[in-house]
């Protein structure tokens, strides 16, 4: 694995970059979830742990908070497959390129429990000529808790 590969995907941008202020996603956003996602073969990856405010009742995750987890790193991995697709360093392409999400349509399977560690999976599922659209999984004790399919819009 190259160096640049360990550094999550969020942490790549340049400092200016506006999204680096994204509740969800933004690696400036003190107060944010700062998910962090890192690109293995195809697939998005991330793992986060809740803390007890993000409670939707006692001892499990909030629905919203969940889907802004799917939300942001859909968007990462999105991002990173085409700046790939298209031969760009993510770290020249901060201001290039903005996006926003389109759709997301989202299943809740099971409750996702507070205390586990979560993982998010999304894969490409179909590409359009401006827009992505991946499907993305988040698990709790290796248990498919919430799945989403989610479009992405690139500017």
């Amino acid at each position: 694995m190259v160096e640049t590969e360990r550094i999550a995907l969020q942490d790549r941008l340049n400092p200016g970059a506006g999204i680096r202020q994204c509740y969800g996603c933004g690696a400036d956003n003190e107060k944010g979830l700062r998910i962090k996602s890192f690109l293995v073969g195809d697939e998005g990856v991330s793992t986060w742990r809740a803390q007890e405010h993000h409670c939707s009742y006692p001892g499990y995750l909030n629905g919203g908070v969940a889907c802004t987890l799917i939300d942001c790193h859909s968007a990462w991995t999105a991002f990173a497959l085409q700046c790939r697709e298209e031969g760009i360093a993510m770290e020249e392409s901060a201001d290039a390129k903005t996006g926003w999400t389109r759709a997301m349509h989202v299943e809740f399977l099971r409750p996702t429990p507070l205390d586990a560690e979560i993982t998010l999976r999304a894969k490409m599922k179909a590409r359009g000529k401006t827009s992505r659209t991946l499907t993305c999984s988040l698990y709790a004790h290796g248990q498919e808790c919430v799945r989403a399919e989610v479009t992405i819009v690139f500017a």
